[in-house]
C-alpha cells in the first residue's frame, strides 16, 4: 500500500466494499414509504404539519390521501358484527324486538272510568254514604232536602247503636206503605247513579230517627206535652226537638213499652210530623213500633244543608 499524504482522504481501498454503502442515506424528497409522492402541495414529507383534520394544507377524508385516490380494496375496513340477541326463540333462531304498543286514549279513559266507579261503589257500600232527606220529620236537626253523610263501618264491624245517635234504617213494618219506592217502579238514571254513589240514595224504604231506647229500655209518655221517660228518668230532649223547651215530646200520645231484645225505638225531632215508633205504635199496635238493629244501615255523622233549594247558599 502506498503511504498517504497528511492531508489525503483515508478509505477503503479500491473494490473493498465498505459497510457504509448497505445504510441508503436520507432524501428529505423521497417518501420514507418508498414512493416519490410524499411531498404535499411541494413540501417535504416531514415538514407538513397536522392541525386534526387536515394535513399540510390538504383535507384527509377516508377513501383519499394526500389529494389522491386510496384504494379502499387495497385496505379493507373491517366491520365488527352485531352483538347477537340474548333472548333466544324456541326455534333456536333470533327472536326480534317487541314494539310497545300504546293504549288508545278512549281504552284509557274507560279504565279510569271503571276504577273510579268501583272504588265509589265500595267506599258507599262498607265505610260512607250520603242519603236525601226527604220529608220533615227530623227538623230542626236536618231539613227536608238536606244531604247526610251515613258511617257504615261500625255497623260492618259489630258495633251496637247507642241512645241518642240519628240513623238511618230500612223500613221496618211498611211504616211507608203508601210511598212509591215500597210499591217499586222501573230502574231510572238517578237510581243507577246512586246505586254507584255518585249522587245520594233517595230511596222511600229509607227512614231517619234518633234513638230513644236500645233494648231492655222502658219508654213511657205520660202525657202529650211529656217528657218522655226512659227507664224512669225524663228526658231533656230540648237541644234537639222542633220548638226546643215548647216542643211537645210526647205528641203523638201516651203510652209505655219495654224495648224487645234485638230492637231499637226511635223517634223523629219533629214531633208533630213524624211517623215513628209511638206513632206506628199507637196506630198499629204489637211490635210495629219497634225496629230491629238489622235494619240499621248506618249513623248520621254529617249534614250538608246548602244544597237544598230554599238554603241562602243553594237558592
Amino acid at each position: 500500500m502506498a503511504a498517504t499524504e497528511p492531508d489525503a482522504a483515508v478509505g477503503p481501498e479500491p473494490g473493498v466494499p465498505d459497510s457504509r454503502d448497505a445504510v441508503p442515506s436520507f432524501d428529505p424528497a423521497v417518501s420514507p414509504f418508498g414512493t416519490a409522492d410524499a411531498a404535499r402541495n411541494g413540501a417535504p414529507f416531514h415538514d407538513a404539519p397536522y392541525d386534526g383534520g387536515s394535513y399540510n394544507g390538504a383535507s384527509y377524508n377516508e377513501g383519499s390521501y394526500n389529494g389522491g385516490s386510496y384504494n379502499d380494496a387495497a385496505a379493507p375496513v373491517r366491520e365488527l358484527p352485531e352483538p347477537a340477541d340474548p333472548t333466544p326463540t324456541r326455534g333456536g333462531g333470533r327472536a326480534k324486538k317487541a314494539k310497545r304498543r300504546r293504549v288508545p286514549a278512549w281504552l284509557e279513559i274507560l279504565g279510569y272510568v271503571v276504577v273510579s266507579l268501583t272504588l265509589t261503589s265500595l267506599i258507599k257500600t262498607f265505610l260512607v254514604q250520603m242519603y236525601y232527606i226527604p220529608s220533615p220529620s227530623m227538623e230542626p236537626t236536618t231539613y227536608k232536602g238536606d244531604r247526610v253523610f251515613v258511617d257504615k263501618v261500625s255497623t260492618w264491624v259489630g258495633g251496637a247503636p247507642t241512645r241518642g245517635q240519628v240513623i238511618v234504617f230500612h223500613d221496618p213494618h211498611n211504616w211507608m206503605l203508601s210511598s212509591a219506592g215500597a210499591q217499586g217502579g222501573p230502574l231510572n238514571i238517578p237510581d243507577m247513579l246512586a246505586a254507584v254513589g255518585i249522587l245520594p240514595d233517595q230511596h222511600d224504604d229509607l227512614l231517619i230517627k234518633r234513638i230513644i231506647g236500645v233494648e231492655g229500655d222502658t219508654i213511657e209518655c205520660k202525657s202529650a206535652d211529656g217528657p218522655v221517660y226512659r227507664n224512669g228518668v225524663a228526658l231533656d230532649e230540648s237541644s234537639y226537638i222542633m220548638n226546643g223547651k215548647a216542643g211537645r215530646p210526647c205528641a203523638n200520645g201516651t203510652y209505655t213499652v219495654t224495648v224487645p231484645k234485638g230492637n231499637l225505638w226511635v223517634l223523629g225531632d219533629n214531633r208533630e210530623h213524624s211517623g215513628d215508633s209511638s206513632w206506628n205504635y199507637i196506630k198499629k199496635g204489637g211490635d210495629a213500633g219497634f225496629v230491629p238493629t238489622g235494619n240499621v244501615v248506618g249513623h248520621v255523622v254529617g249534614v250538608v244543608s246548602w244544597l237544598r233549594d230554599d238554603h241562602p247558599a243553594g237558592s
